[in-house]
């Protein structure tokens, strides 16, 4: 019998989940990425550590902005917002991406999630989620922020519906290529600066593409749902080109990051993950 919802439930308290969960081959792979998302969501609900950096960071952005340009005139408005706006949405992406691997890579459980009898993609989906759930709570801080500082910025009868889209359709680009490398880097030193070098490069087309379509939908352009359209062409063939390279990145990272050792876990193995971190525990007996 498929098991329900209730059934899939992983205690993040005491680390201890059904034995069949992630076994049961009936278990989809987009159930596996919802039970890992929803632990690392419950995770960061309790502690907002990543939550909270983000949100600073962005209400720190948009102060600096509100000094920088208050005196803008009002016909460039338009133009600068949207410039503005994945600028500010660049720079929290980046800092969210060098935190959404630290709590397996401090508690050493990358070696229990390559262990478990979870689909790779489930793993990247739910990394994917977290980071795009994140992003989307600082665009909802950004986006009424900067209309509000800049009232100029759209034309009258430009659509919520097609800023909501724009948001969510470039934060996901975003988020699929940033996830896949910030898994790869999650292990070596110096990886805040490798993901920059190598995050913005990749994501610019994408970046590019949401400017355009965030400044058609502040227009009123028609166009605006054509260009939506190919972004989301676009964030299809990255999320299903990072859920393929996803474990070979991972492996990769991993091999690297543990080829000089870790004193502190001694030669038996890993250390215990922390309360919420999915460990062998919690994801099988045959892991062990």
């Amino acid at each position: 019998m498929t098991p329900s919802l209730d059934d899939l439930r992983v205690d993040a308290r005491s680390g201890v989940g059904p034995p069949s969960v992630l076994q049961n081959g009936s278990v989809t792979t987009l159930r596996q990425t919802w039970i890992l998302a929803r632990n690392d969501l419950r995770q960061e609900l309790r502690e907002l550590e990543l939550l909270i950096t983000s949100v600073f960071f962005t209400v720190v952005i948009l102060a600096l902005y509100a000094v920088s340009f208050a005196e803008m005139s009002k016909s460039a408005q338009p133009k600068a917002v949207p410039g503005m706006l994945w600028i500010a949405l660049a720079f929290v992406g980046a800092l969210t991406l060098t935190r959404v691997f630290e709590r397996e890579r401090e508690a050493d459980t990358f070696g229990a999630l390559l262990a478990a009898p979870v689909n790779r993609v489930a793993m990247y989906g739910a990394k994917f989620s977290v980071t795009l759930a994140v992003l989307c709570v600082c665009a909802a801080v950004l986006v009424p922020g900067l209309l509000l500082v800049f009232p100029s910025s759209g034309v009258e009868g430009w659509s919520a519906l097609e800023m909501l889209a724009t948001v969510l359709l470039g934060c996901a680009g975003f988020a699929a290529v940033g996830t896949l490398f910030a898994a790869g880097l999650a292990h070596g030193g110096g990886k805040n600066v490798l993901l920059s070098v190598v995050l913005y490069p990749l994501t610019t087309p994408v970046l590019m593409m949401s400017l355009v379509a965030t400044q058609r939908v502040l227009q009123a352009h028609p166009g605006a749902w054509d260009i939506l359209a190919k972004i989301a062409a676009v964030d299809v063939i990255l999320l299903i080109v990072g859920g393929a390279l996803f474990e070979s990145v991972l492996v990769g990272g991993a091999a690297r990051g543990s080829g000089g050792g870790d004193s502190s876990t001694g030669a038996g193995g890993a250390r215990a993950p922390r309360t919420g971190e999915v460990g062998p525990d919690m994801l099988g007996d045959d892991v062990r």
